[in-house]
């Protein structure tokens, strides 16, 4: 059986191709204005000498010098990788991660160096993973591969360079583990990704250019891989172990995560699809998993890529800049999230964070506009949600006007009980964890006033306190009428 990490698979693309940096002192460096062109790794040494000669003469924080370390540190991972040894491979991919934080801290993180640094630095865990033949830590590696892709499409352009090398690249790695998974029709579909990317390279390039014969390797491995042709890439007996490990993590559909579920919650996305636009969305991105209390979108930020949930329920707050923060809403299994920034390519404009054990799809924001364009469905249901989640909000804000603190509460929870909560003995369960707080922070107030209105509640016997929940309601109808709903 196919396997990761065995016979001659797509390798990244790693190396800085942009054009030199113009040198501050040509006089003093010398060559270093050609030290930072890709090089051979026979050729080490020439960046070696120009990395010490720059340090001395513009010292070692200067941007012209992290760029000669990052270079230098991208021909050593180049060697080790190509030698095979996980001890020196694993050590070339520390200095190059010390290297790339130099080189950020140095150049800003939206420099186009240091965007390229983090994407190499990205095609380096990947690689590594490779070496030690672990599929478990390729999976790992997936959702930097995509942050990079996405960075540098946003901030160089879809058709740059670097753009281009980067979607090559988390294409490639994704095509290599979706045919360790044998999901054929996904393999299949990214690997015309990857020969977009080659053609693309060729355009904005010269075809003698490094670049363009890296991508070139890279697509014919692709097809190499897929068409059975070449070395057999299976694992040695004592390998497999791995295999099986990566087989298990990886999530091959909804009907899988979500044994015993007849269907996705009403109103969400996957629930308003057809079968086959949604079984291709579902398709789309890499399987990631998260434990609970943990930041998966976070305000301000500018990456674009989207998650949708496939197992569990997250929660979306926004941060008022004095520590203050507040809960909007709720997604479950069937949402997307961070679609918003996806669409405008505009700073993030909540958190999103999980609420218990956490499945989903993590989605390139060019994944999802192809999506779009090819499904009329697609844009019609999302832009349904997107509708459902205005008129949402804007009950909120028309409770705000006409309902006291204690009824604006009720509101909220009696839809959030009806939507997503559970009948138990003594009462409906919410079934999200969600502390008092939060809930009255959804209707709009500030933790003082919360305890005042859950105080009304339980005076008015709709909502009853509990030692292992934040809140059970005995009659729902009860609480509804209480809410003027």
């Amino acid at each position: 059986a196919a396997a990761f990490g065995r016979g001659a698979p797509p390798r990244q693309v790693v190396g800085d191709f942009l054009d030199p940096m113009p040198v501050a002192d040509p006089v003093a460096v010398g060559s270093v204005a050609v030290a930072v062109e890709p090089v051979k790794s026979t050729e080490t040494g020439a960046l070696e000498l120009a990395l010490q000669r720059n340090a001395a003469v513009l010292g070692a924080n200067h941007p012209q010098t992290a760029v000669l370390r990052l270079n230098l540190m991208c021909a050593r991972f180049r060697i080790a990788r190509d030698q095979g040894d996980t001890a020196e491979v694993t050590e070339a991919l520390a200095d190059l991660r010390d290297a790339t934080d130099r080189a950020v801290n140095s150049l800003g993180v939206h420099h186009p160096r240091a965007l390229v640094a983090q994407a190499n630095l990205a095609s380096a865990e990947f690689e590594l993973a490779r070496v030690r033949r672990s599929a478990e830590r390729a999976r790992l590696a997936l959702p930097s591969l995509r942050s990079a892709a996405d960075r540098t499409a946003t901030r160089l352009g879809a058709d740059h360079p670097h753009a281009v090398i980067a979607t090559a690249n988390l294409a490639s790695a994704e095509l290599e583990l979706a045919h360790l998974d044998g999901t054929r029709a996904q393999a299949q579909r990214l690997l015309d990704v990857v020969r977009d990317a080659s053609m693309r390279a060729v355009a904005a390039l010269r075809d003698d250019h490094p670049a363009v014969r890296s991508l070139e390797e890279q697509r014919r491995a692709c097809e190499a891989l897929l068409s059975g042709a070449g070395p057999d890439p299976s694992f040695e007996r004592g390998y497999a172990s791995f295999a099986d490990a990566g087989r298990s993590l990886a999530t091959s559909s909804p009907s899988g995560a979500r044994a015993g579920a007849p269907e996705w919650p009403a109103g969400t996305l996957l629930a308003r699809l057809r079968e086959t636009s949604r079984q291709e969305l579902l398709g789309l991105g890499t399987a990631v998993r998260y434990a609970p209390d943990r930041e998966i979108i976070v305000q301000d930020a500018t990456d674009t890529h989207v998650f949708l949930i496939l197992d569990g329920v997250v929660k979306v707050l926004v941060d008022d800049g004095s520590g203050e923060s507040a809960v909007l809403t709720v997604r479950v299994a069937g949402d997307l999230v961070g679609e918003m920034a996806s669409m405008d390519h505009r700073p993030r404009s909540a958190t999103v964070v999980t609420c218990g054990d956490v499945t989903a799809k993590l989605i390139t924001s060019a994944e999802l506009h192809g999506f779009l364009h090819r499904r009329n469905d697609g844009f019609v249901e999302l832009l349904g949600v997107l509708d459902d989640q205005l008129r949402w909000a804007n009950r909120r804000r028309r409770d705000f006007l006409s309902h006291t603190a204690a009824e604006r509460v009720a509101r909220v929870l009696a839809e959030l009980v009806g939507a997503h909560g559970r009948q138990e003995v003594g009462g409906w369960v919410l079934g999200i964890p969600l502390t008092k707080v939060e809930l009255a922070s959804i209707a709009g107030m500030k933790p003082r006033t919360a305890e005042k209105a859950f105080a009304d509640l339980r005076k008015a016997g709709v909502v009853v306190s509990h030692l292992r929940r934040d809140v059970v309601v005995p009659d729902l109808e009860a609480l509804r009428r209480f809410a003027r709903l």
